[in-house]
């Protein structure tokens, strides 16, 4: 889960920073009170919903992680990277949204958080991509199939976690 703590950070950042700018609470910034406006309090509800998923998932691979993780617990692992990594991008690009063009001024957080978020799925080696090849050959196939399954499923093969399968085995 390599990066993900950051960017759950980023997530949640963008999300105490949008909370506070639509209060009129941000330090610098005029005290004008937006919570008025019925399109920015739906946009706060489906923020918190999507960082309490993703929270949740992220939680639940970090509970579970030991050194020879099951296929499930490595999926969701994988799931959980992916959807930090993806959801850190959209938890700012929505609090830019929310918040207006002002919130993109390098004097306030949210530009620096956007431009780091959009990084993080790039990172390699687990770029978004790469995790969605992961997830998806996990899924499709069993880990004795893996190894000769056609095709260009060779990320998953390369992958750190091999289990009890693969060329990994003989050194455990």
């Amino acid at each position: 889960v390599t990066l993900s703590p950051t960017y759950m950070g980023v997530a949640q950042g963008a999300f105490d920073f949008m909370v506070d700018y639509l209060k009129g609470k941000v330090p610098g910034q005029p005290p004008i009170d937006r919570r008025m406006y019925a399109t920015k309090r739906i946009a706060v509800g489906k923020m918190y919903a999507r960082l309490a998923n993703m929270r949740a998932l992220w939680w639940q691979a970090f509970g579970e992680s030991k050194g020879f993780p099951t296929k499930g617990e490595v999926l969701r692992m994988y799931a959980a990277q992916y959807n930090v990594m993806e959801g850190a991008a959209e938890m700012t690009s929505m609090a830019i949204r929310t918040c207006g063009g002002q919130s993109m001024l390098k004097s306030l957080p949210l530009e620096r958080m956007y431009r780091d978020s959009r990084c993080g799925a790039l990172m390699l080696p687990f770029t978004s991509e790469i995790m969605e090849d992961y997830l998806s050959v996990l899924a499709l196939y069993e880990m004795d199939e893996i190894d000769s399954a056609p095709g260009d499923e060779g990320g998953a093969r390369m992958s750190l976690w091999r289990g009890e399968h693969g060329a990994a085995r003989s050194a455990r």
